[in-house]
C-alpha cells in the first residue's frame, strides 16, 4: 500500500483523536455533536467555492449518506446514555472496519489480499477488545452493547457510500461538502424538533466544540475521503480507525491516565494490524 496515503490516513486519525481529547468534557451529547456539524460549513462551504459543486451522478451517493450519516449520529447519542465514551466509541469504530470488508467482498465484489484481510481484522479486533474491556470492566447493560453495534453498521454504511460517492464526484473537497452541508441542515431540523433549545446554545456553551471540533473534524474526514480515491475503502477505514490509539497515547501522556497491560496489549495489536497494511 502507497505509504503516502497510509501516512494520510495516520494524520486524519491523529486529527480525530486530538478534537474529542480537547471537547472530551461535553456532558451534552446533542449539544456536542450539533456543535460538530455546525462547526464543519464554513470549511465545506469555501471548499465547494473553490472546486465547485459535485456532478449529478453523485447526488445519489449525497442522499444515501445523508441518510446513514443522521442514523449514526441518532444512534450515537442514544448509545452514550446507556454507556460511556470509551466502551460505546471502540466498539462502533472498531465493528464498522469489519463490515465494510464483508459488504466489500459478498456484495461489491472487490478483492482484497490475506495480508489486507489479515491487517483489518487485527486493526479491528485491537479496537474492538479495548470497548469490550471496558464494557466488562465496568458491567455495562447490554443495552449499550447493542446500540453500539448498531451505530457500527451506520458507520460501515456511510463509510462505503462516501467513500464510492467521491470516486463517483473526483473530488473529496467537492463530495463531503456538498455531504456536509445537506447532514448539517437535516441535523439541524432533527436538533429543532427532538431537542429544543440546543441549538440557541451551541454558540455559547458548545463554542469550543463548534471551532476545534468542527474543523479538524472536516479536515480529518476530507483526508480519509481523499484517500479512497486511491485505496481500498475498508483498508482505509481500518487505518482510521487507529485514532483508538492516538486517544490512549493522549490520555497517557497529558492527562497521566495508567498505562495497563490491556492498553499495551491493544496497542500492540492495533500497531502490527498497520505494518501488515503496509506491507500488503
Amino acid at each position: 500500500m502507497d505509504f503516502t496515503v497510509i501516512v494520510v490516513v495516520l494524520l486524519a486519525a491523529f486529527l480525530h483523536a486530538f478534537w474529542n481529547f480537547q471537547v472530551r468534557g461535553s456532558d451534552d451529547k446533542a449539544l456536542g455533536i450539533g456543535a460538530i456539524m455546525i462547526g464543519h460549513l464554513p470549511l465545506a462551504i469555501a471548499g465547494l467555492l473553490f472546486v465547485g459543486l459535485p456532478p449529478v451522478s453523485s447526488w445519489p451517493y449525497l442522499l444515501g449518506s445523508a441518510v446513514f450519516h443522521l442514523g449514526y449520529q441518532v444512534f450515537l447519542m442514544n448509545a452514550y446514555r446507556h454507556g460511556e465514551l470509551t466502551q460505546i466509541y471502540p466498539i462502533a469504530r472498531g465493528v464498522a472496519p469489519l463490515l465494510i470488508t464483508l459488504v466489500s467482498m459478498l456484495v461489491i465484489k472487490s478483492d482484497f489480499s490475506q495480508q489486507q484481510l489479515v491487517g483489518i481484522t487485527m486493526v479491528s479486533g485491537g479496537i474492538i477488545l479495548h470497548g469490550i474491556f471496558q464494557f466488562h470492566r465496568t458491567q455495562t447493560p447490554l443495552t449499550g452493547l447493542a446500540l453500539a453495534l448498531i451505530t457500527g453498521c451506520f458507520i460501515a454504511g456511510y463509510s462505503l457510500v462516501d467513500g464510492h460517492g467521491t470516486r463517483h464526484a473526483g473530488s473529496a473537497l467537492s463530495f463531503y461538502g456538498m455531504v456536509t452541508i445537506i447532514n448539517g441542515v437535516v441535523f439541524m431540523v432533527y436538533l429543532r424538533l427532538f431537542y429544543p433549545g440546543v441549538l440557541s446554545r451551541i454558540s455559547t456553551e458548545g463554542r469550543k466544540i463548534l471551532l476545534i471540533g468542527g474543523n479538524l473534524s472536516y479536515i480529518a474526514y476530507v483526508l480519509v475521503l481523499w484517500a479512497c480515491l486511491s485505496a481500498p475503502i475498508a483498508v482505509v477505514s481500518a487505518l482510521r480507525e487507529t485514532s483508538v490509539i492516538f486517544a490512549l497515547l493522549l490520555g497517557t501522556m497529558l492527562l497521566k491516565e495508567k498505562l495497563t497491560a490491556m492498553k499495551i496489549v491493544v496497542t500492540i495489536i492495533i500497531l502490527a494490524g498497520v505494518i501488515t497494511l503496509r506491507l500488503a
